[in-house]
């Protein structure tokens, strides 16, 4: 049966991530537990790194914040106590935070099981295969579901904090460039390469540059700014702003330049539109979850790996990534954007019934397509078809074929959507200039490799097709 809060329990502590990137990817999950009982309290622990983020969705009163020392953790466990939580959610996979929220005694801990913390949760959660190899944000929704709550993908609305007198942006277009990455070096793409795509984007349009990082990265930005053009206004805030403030300068910038990082994710939670270059990381988990974002990405043999610093003197990840490929990104993501229904195309495998997973709101600016082939092997009948499936009679194989059909019926391929398991549909995808959902089963995980090596990726990795479901309509 499924458990709801009722409106005497007590407040709800989510043990939340370190990392910034990490906590953007856990937002869904916050607003799924707000979106239950908005008048509930929810309180967010963590670390200083991240906890401007959370309070830009939480607030700054509900934001809880511990260091790495013991003292500290400790105090930070006496106080949830003293809060008698009804329910705690741990997102992290480590030892301690599910040993930590134990000492809380709150009645009710879910979280992952790894690392052999089930003894310290009462809803130790073992995620699939499929959600292993999906995107991050949806083991964090994973997890939420243990509390009761049907926990549907949403994109939530961060609170913009106001801009300071001391942060005067510039004029025209604004392009907040963060040219660093949390980890190792590996990450990141030259400082040289950075100034060099700012100054094509900025070439023939009014505006300037706002660098964006921590205080690790004073030394990359100073680099970044010497780099760039003495016309080209700039604003360096590396090191000199706090989380909060650095929200509200990039929430009010137009376009983002960024490695993978927290402040790409959060540029995307902040719906402001990103060029995301990635190098040795896997896009396919850790991709930016806003409405218009392009991951700049070029394969080579050794990609993913984990290394802070790269072996090879080549640096083969962004070898053959150039400003260029960055500008036409730019171009497309500040194009205006035309109001159009979205294209769905289901291709489920045989025997899979994709209306069981279909949910109950469904958004009114999807059109979907599916093949009366597969109905029928399911036996459901042509009344049993919903009225908003188009059916399809044959499948349209062939890339020639599928760009007669779009034209035909006047699809662009920029709105349609290819959702599927079979990693062909990716390809299919890339070659029409669309975006592909592909759903994590054994066949998915299996070609993943191959599209890595070929360099097309999903718009979207899902553990099942209602996951997909709700991420293209929350878009």
């Amino acid at each position: 049966m499924t458990e709801r809060f009722g409106k005497s329990q007590g407040p709800i502590v989510v043990r939340g991530l370190n990392w910034l990137g990490d906590a953007v990817m856990s937002f869904p999950a916050l607003a799924a537990i707000m979106d239950d009982d908005p008048e509930r309290d929810l309180f967010v622990l963590t670390r200083a790194g991240a906890a401007g983020a959370y309070a830009a969705l939480v607030g700054e009163e509900n934001t809880l914040i511990e260091d790495r020392s013991f003292a500290s953790r400790f105090r930070a466990a006496r106080k949830i106590k003293k809060m008698a939580p009804a329910k705690m959610v741990i997102f992290p996979n480590s030892f301690s935070t599910a040993f930590y929220a134990a000492f809380s005694r709150a009645p009710f801990r879910a979280g992952s099981a790894a690392n052999g913390r089930s003894i310290f949760l009462t809803r130790p959660v073992v995620f699939t295969e499929e959600e292993k190899a999906a995107h991050e944000s949806f083991r964090f929704l994973r997890v939420v579901e243990e509390m009761g709550l049907k926990a549907c993908f949403s994109r939530p609305a961060l609170t913009l904090p106001d801009l300071t007198e001391r942060h005067v942006l510039p004029e025209g277009l604004r392009l907040a460039v963060a040219p660093g990455a949390a980890f190792g070096g590996a990450k990141r793409w030259p400082e040289e390469e950075f100034a060099a795509a700012a100054t094509l984007i900025l070439a023939d349009r009014l505006g300037g540059v706002v660098i964006l990082g921590g205080p690790s990265e004073i030394s990359s930005a100073a680099k970044l700014e010497s780099l760039l053009s003495p016309s080209v206004p700039t604003l360096n805030l590396a090191g000199q702003t706090s989380l909060k403030e650095a929200i509200a300068v990039l929430g009010r910038c137009h376009l983002t330049l960024a490695n993978d990082s927290g402040l790409m994710h959060l540029s995307a939670a902040l719906n402001v539109p990103v060029a995301a270059v990635f190098g040795p990381t896997n896009p396919v988990r850790t991709a930016p979850l806003g409405r218009r974002c392009a991951i700049l990405r070029k394969p080579c043999g050794c990609s993913p790996c984990r290394h802070r610093e790269c072996p090879k003197p080549q640096r083969l990840c962004f070898k053959d990534l150039s400003p260029e490929m960055v500008k036409r990104e730019a171009d497309r993501l500040l194009s205006p954007v035309r109001e159009a229904t979205k294209n769905l195309f289901l291709l489920p495998p045989p025997g899979l019934n994709i209306l069981e997973g279909w949910p109950e709101k469904r958004g009114q600016d999807v059109k979907c397509f599916a093949f009366s082939r597969h109905f029928s092997e399911m036996g459901v009948k042509p009344e049993e078809i919903p009225a908003f499936l188009t059916m399809l009679r044959e499948p349209l194989e062939e890339v020639r074929h599928w760009r007669v059909f779009l034209k035909k019926n006047g699809l662009a391929p920029a709105t349609c959507h290819f959702m599927g398991q079979n990693p062909e549909i990716v390809r299919l995808a890339h070659n029409l200039g669309g975006q592909a959902i592909l759903v994590m089963k054994e066949e998915a995980r299996a070609g993943m490799p191959d599209l890595l090596a070929a360099g097309a990726l999903p718009a979207l990795a899902a553990p099942s097709y209602a996951r997909g479901f709700e991420w293209l309509f929350s878009s």
